[in-house]
């Protein structure tokens, strides 16, 4: 299971996940409580770009993971990873496009 797209909330994470099978939309409180709020089989999409360019109007570019991180299990722990390292990821972006605009 690879997370595709993920976003911190107060209450939580919202994000995206693909298996074997299909991408599915969930919703994750800090409390545990999983909610799924829309699946797409996984051969509607011709890869992952595909799934990411289509789903843009759904959730912010910036929420998408290039390339999708996997995850063990869907818990709180391993989305707390997760975002950790998206966090790194965009603030090393961040540095390296201020370093080339001076």
């Amino acid at each position: 299971m690879e997370i595709v797209a993920l976003r911190a909330y107060a209450g939580g994470y919202r994000g995206c996940l693909v298996d074997d099978g299909a991408y599915l939309f969930f919703q994750f409180s800090r409390k545990g409580r999983l909610k799924r709020l829309k699946s797409y089989a996984r051969d509607e999409f011709s890869d992952h770009d595909h799934f990411s360019t289509m789903m843009m109007k759904f959730m912010m570019p910036s929420d998408f993971l290039q390339p999708p991180v996997v995850v063990k299990a869907l818990t709180l722990d391993e989305l707390d990873r997760v975002h950790t390292l998206r966090k790194m990821v965009h603030s090393r972006s961040g540095q390296i496009l201020n370093k080339e605009s001076d």
